[in-house]
């Protein structure tokens, strides 16, 4: 029986993977890098160090430490949210409150910085709905390892078996299922497209049917 739902954060409550997208592509471009926008999906739902390790391998050009290009990162996106401003996914606030009003447990796991989880929830008024935050910088091994997720569970005080993950990511959805964990896919029309084959079910937009398929 399903009594606890797990949420990835960038692409699933915040529609914040444009930033992170964009921050990265500004600090190539300071480098002397250019890359095809789409260049950075393979890095969808990784953690900060695995990403700027990879591509330091990549770039001669990168010449920095990997701590430096993710304070960097950490610095540009902001300054691009507050120019632009950063909204939850739709549907997904009213969703959430629902759960919490129907008795789940709801945890957030994200690779995100925990600071940047909180700053979000908090903006999104959604912070008292959830009942752990788990951020990736808190973890040894990032997705698709289960390690977020089950840290999650644990959190929370619930069993895998009793938990639903929401991801939108390749590698987020192989970690809820490594975790032995069922997955909703969300897939929404717009978004970077990721193979989520391994989900139990995919939707596209989030309602109050969700709560239907848990």
């Amino acid at each position: 029986m399903t009594t606890a739902v797990i949420f990835d954060m960038d692409g699933v409550i915040a529609d914040s993977e444009y930033f992170n997208v964009k921050a990265k592509h500004v600090i190539l471009q300071k480098a002397g890098i250019e890359v095809d926008w789409h260049y950075h999906d393979k890095f969808l739902g990784t953690t900060h160090e695995y990403m700027w390790t990879e591509m330091k391998k990549e770039f001669s050009a990168l010449t920095e430490e990997v701590s430096y290009y993710i304070k960097q990162w950490v610095e540009t996106r902001k300054e691009l949210i507050k120019e632009e401003g950063l909204k939850p996914m739709p549907g997904v606030t009213t969703l959430i409150k629902e759960l919490k009003e129907k008795g789940f447990f709801l945890a957030v796991a994200s690779s995100s910085l925990k600071e940047d989880i909180m700053d979000n929830m908090n903006t999104f008024g959604i912070t008292e709905c959830f009942d752990a935050f788990v951020s990736g910088s808190e973890c040894k091994n990032g997705k698709p390892d289960p390690e977020i997720f089950l840290k999650a569970a644990e959190a929370i005080g619930k069993k895998p078996e009793e938990c639903v993950v929401v991801e939108d990511s390749t590698a987020g959805v192989s970690a809820a299922k490594a975790a032995r964990m069922r997955c909703i896919g969300y897939a929404p029309e717009d978004a970077i497209k990721q193979d989520l084959h391994l989900a139990d079910v995919i939707i596209h937009e989030f309602s109050s049917d969700v709560i239907n398929l848990l």
